[in-house]
């Protein structure tokens, strides 16, 4: 696991459609060969509203590629719609609050009803050192910035519900709860600074940030939206990025005079070789652990657009999902009449999803064979060195490499003691100034086997977060959570 390091500062479309749309991931553009594929319904525009769980349409009963991304783009729609104070709906601190943390990096009260601790984050750094992996680039610690120089910031927000959630395995036992409730969710967003003239270009969903004192406009560059269902307890995991953010790293057609946001047009134009380790373009190998605001500009391309390689398990069937998904909100978001809050969202695709197939078993695994989508998904702007998904290695670096979940079938299926399938619920608990639990994969068989399990430097504690420490309290009565260390914030 990777934890975060701190800053103390308080769809893609089809390249047929429309024109200035051509320039994103180019590579499928045309395995989208029907509309009707997969269409999108005006009413998740007209009359937003959250679904609750999946569609089965398939012959068999079960969910169809589809039905995951039409799940997705109306989630998506409800969470970019305005209430009637102007606020999006995912800006509602009420319902979706942002996730604190204090000025030394640990978690803040996240759930109390004002935000008085710093939320953006830039870099990450490795296990032990920092605060949780889910605030800043999944990786080694990289930190992106644009061709302006202006570094891309990161910051979280999560369903109100999970600060009631317990986290004591025991309490979890007594309620029958081994997965995050349905309606979880965790949102992760990628803003970049805006300059005058992209605040006039309007094509950018912003929020307004004091930075070191400064106010600045931030646009949103990229944005993961992860949501648990009742069937779907693994989170479907889906992310979204900004149509200018990035080439593809081996387009189909020359790319001179493109602009993108985190790419050079010299070095755009000379792709797909400017895509090499070893290239001065330095594509994809963004400075680690940065905290300046402005820096040198990073380039990046996209390794695999829409998170899918040829010969990847239904890799036809997900592109023409995906893509026809793109082209049919592009086209109910460009109507006469459509609010200009929402004619925004124009300027963003969705990259792709990511499921299991069957919620008894878990993820991963050579081949991933129960995961199911976008085999290879990542975000650009969010996972930029983690793009190079082997499907074939023991560690496949999509969503599921880094957050695992365990099915409901195994031994130890508690999927929020193992503070594995989500990464921020332990900030929330500690921040809240409660305790957590964490699941061992050493059976505990007494207490001073717990010492060495749970505490020190290297115990479960201080190996799931550097802030946890071990409270002396441990149990192995759980079914599904297994042996656990209770552990609590220094």
């Amino acid at each position: 696991m990777n934890t975060l390091k701190k800053l103390l500062i308080s769809s893609l479309v089809v390249g047929s459609f429309l024109p200035q749309m051509a320039l994103a991931n180019q590579a499928y553009a045309s395995s989208a060969s029907a509309a009707s594929a997969c269409p999108v319904d005006p009413n998740w525009l007209k009359n937003p509203s959250l679904p609750t769980e999946v569609k089965k349409s398939d012959p068999d009963g079960s969910s169809d590629f589809c039905d995951f991304y039409q799940f997705s783009t109306q989630t998506f729609l409800y969470l970019m719609s305005q209430n009637s104070s102007g606020l999006r709906n995912f800006q509602v601190q009420a319902n979706y609050p942002l996730l604190e943390f204090n000025a030394d990096g640990t978690p803040a009260n996240s759930c109390d009803s004002s935000i008085t601790g710093p939320t953006l984050r830039t870099a990450l750094t490795k296990a032990g050192t920092g605060t949780s992996v889910t605030t800043g680039q999944a990786g080694g610690g990289a930190t992106i910035y644009a061709q302006d120089g202006n570094v891309v910031y990161y910051d979280v927000r999560f369903s109100k519900s999970l600060c009631a959630l317990t986290g004591s395995a025991v309490e979890l036992q007594k309620q029958n709860i081994i997965n995050f409730p349905s309606g979880t969710m965790e949102l992760k967003f990628g803003w970049k600074v805006l300059s005058d003239s992209e605040i006039a270009s309007n094509s950018f969903v912003t929020q307004k940030q004091s930075i070191d004192g400064k106010n600045v406009t931030l646009g949103l560059a990229g944005m993961h939206m992860v949501t648990a269902t009742t069937n779907h307890p693994e989170f479907i995991w889906t992310t979204y990025e900004h149509k200018n953010n990035t080439p593809d790293c081996t387009p189909p057609n020359a790319q001179n005079g493109n602009a993108w946001t985190f790419a050079s047009a010299s070095c755009t134009a000379a792709l797909p070789g400017s895509a090499d380790a070893s290239n001065a373009c330095k594509f994809n190998q963004p400075p680690k652990n940065q905290t300046t605001p402005t820096g040198t500009p990073t380039n990046i391309c996209r390794v695999h657009p829409y998170g899918t390689a040829s010969g990847d398990p239904k890799a036809a069937e997900n592109l023409t999902d995906v893509t026809t998904q793109n082209s049919g909100l592009l086209s109910l978001l460009t109507q006469p009449g459509t609010p200009d809050s929402m004619k925004v969202l124009a300027n963003y695709f969705t990259v792709g999803a990511l499921w299991v197939s069957d919620i008894s078993q878990s993820s991963g695994g050579i081949g991933v064979p129960n995961e199911r989508g976008s085999l290879r998904l990542a975000n650009s702007v969010a996972e930029t060195d983690y793009q190079h998904v082997n499907l074939n290695s023991t560690f496949a670096s999509n969503c599921f490499g880094c957050h695992n979940y365990a099915g409901t079938a195994q031994a130890v299926s508690n999927n929020i003691t193992t503070q594995a399938l989500s990464h921020i619920f332990k900030d929330i608990k500690i921040g809240q100034g409660e305790n957590i639990d964490v699941t061992s994969t050493t059976t505990i068989g007494d207490n001073s086997m717990a010492a060495g399990i749970c505490g020190g430097d290297k115990g479960v504690c201080k190996s799931t977060a550097s802030y946890l420490k071990w409270n002396g309290n441990w149990t192995n009565a759980n079914s599904s959570a297994g042996s656990v260390c209770g552990c609590t914030g220094i």
